[in-house]
């Protein structure tokens, strides 16, 4: 490993931190992915039909597959950038921690943000946890090449929405810094 990425902390990479904008950058982003190979695919399909018109359905049907299960894991790399992006909120920016006592997992963190007096409610925490679950299971165990879980925009598009919500209320009942 480069020495530049030993010990990498966000102190080495964070200006501001963590913004509303984060939220909207990560499905952004996929989204124009999405696009640009949505454009790349319409363009070979043309080429393809004009080439091959007896074949170019079964043809098309393969690599309309394949772009789709790729797509499929963008939404599931955009639910890790999400859950990451709330974690690091709620662990760097809301809650002080003493760097020698860690917080593990999202229940911790979740338990220690009420305790500094941000509203939580508990279905709101529930769906955080199941999110997080959802996120753990394809980190630590992740699906086949070809068969990736089946998360569609929708699914991050609630997901973002629901995070960014918690994000905004959350900022709203930071305490003021004193302009001294």
């Amino acid at each position: 490993m480069r020495e530049q990425l030993k010990n990498l902390t966000e102190s080495d990479y964070w200006v501001y931190g963590i913004s509303e904008g984060d939220f909207d950058h990560a499905v952004d982003l996929v989204k124009a992915m999405i696009d640009a190979r949505t454009e790349q695919y319409e363009r070979e399909a043309k080429q393809i039909r004009e080439e091959n018109p007896e074949d170019a359905e079964d043809i098309l049907d393969d690599v309309g597959y394949y772009r789709y299960t790729d797509n499929q894991y963008l939404w599931q790399f955009c639910l890790w950038r999400l859950q990451g992006l709330i974690e690091a909120v709620i662990a760097h920016q809301l809650i002080q921690v003493k760097t020698s006592k860690k917080l593990f997992g999202l229940k911790a963190k979740l338990e220690v943000l009420m305790k500094a007096g941000y509203s939580i409610s508990s279905d709101e925490i529930d769906e955080l946890i199941l999110w997080a679950d959802l996120r753990n299971a394809l980190s630590h165990a992740p699906p086949e090449q070809y068969r990736p879980a089946p998360i569609r925009e929708e699914d991050i598009i609630e997901y973002q929405k629901f995070v960014k919500s918690l994000f905004c209320r959350w900022q709203n009942q930071k305490p003021k810094r004193s302009k001294a």
